[in-house]
């Protein structure tokens, strides 16, 4: 991948997931605020387990964008 790759918001929703479960793992040890962060970012019937998660990661993107939208303006 290259830093002008793209993925959808599901497939990044997705990524956030596997990267904390990856960070426990080579931690050696489950902290139970990121166990339960990860939980809510589990999927259940199509739909995130917390659908507030959801929520929170659209707007996460947004200023994401926001900000990515302002870099390349100022250039």
């Amino acid at each position: 991948m290259t830093a002008i790759d793209s993925i959808t918001l599901i497939e990044g929703y997705d990524a956030i997931r596997i990267f904390l479960e990856m960070a426990l793992r080579r931690l050696g040890k489950a902290d139970e605020e990121i166990a339960l962060i990860m939980a809510g970012l589990k999927w259940a019937d199509g739909a995130p387990v917390d659908p507030t998660m959801w929520e929170a990661w659209l707007a996460a993107v947004q200023i994401a964008c926001v900000g990515r939208t302002h870099q390349i303006s100022s250039k």
